[in-house]
């Protein structure tokens, strides 16, 4: 995968998550995926279409989950992911790819992207067919991750 296709979606991300939540996250070591694969407790799946097609992949344990919608509600305590909670981290997940599409189209790429699906459960197994997944984890200061799973097609 191209670095100029990444690297929207590292900024994104991290500008975003540290605007809303107060976080700042690192890049960790980008790395290709092993379908299927095992995700997280909280997985919230975006399309892409237009010039670029496919899906990013953004996955949570579920307690960093609830710390981030708690980052997003000005710190209110999140001890479950419950329907407030989700809709905070699948505006995130909005946000971070609506971003990710603004900074596409400042270099000439025009993407879209469709409304975010949010899954929750144990062992969540994936597989893209016919695609590379490329995976951008963003590390808290804590050791606690976020996964952006990224998989693409150039038209």
């Amino acid at each position: 995968m191209k670095a100029e296709y990444l690297n929207p979606f590292i900024e994104a991300s991290t500008n975003i998550i540290k605007q809303t939540t107060g976080l700042s996250p690192k890049l960790g070591d980008i790395f290709i995926r092993n379908e299927p694969y095992t995700q997280e407790n909280v997985i919230v799946l975006i399309g892409l279409t237009g010039q670029i097609s496919g899906s990013a992949v953004i996955t949570f344990k579920n307690e960093v989950a609830c710390k981030v919608a708690s980052g997003m509600m000005m710190g209110t305590p999140v001890i479950e992911l419950d329907e407030i909670a989700k809709s905070a981290i699948g505006e995130l997940c909005n946000m971070i790819l609506g971003n990710t599409a603004t900074i596409f189209s400042t270099k000439g790429i025009n993407i879209d992207i469709t409304p975010p699906t949010i899954l929750t459960g144990q062992n969540i197994e994936m597989s893209i067919h016919r695609s590379v997944v490329v995976c951008i984890p963003l590390v808290f200061d804590d050791g606690d991750s976020i996964h952006i799973d990224i998989s693409y097609v150039d038209k």
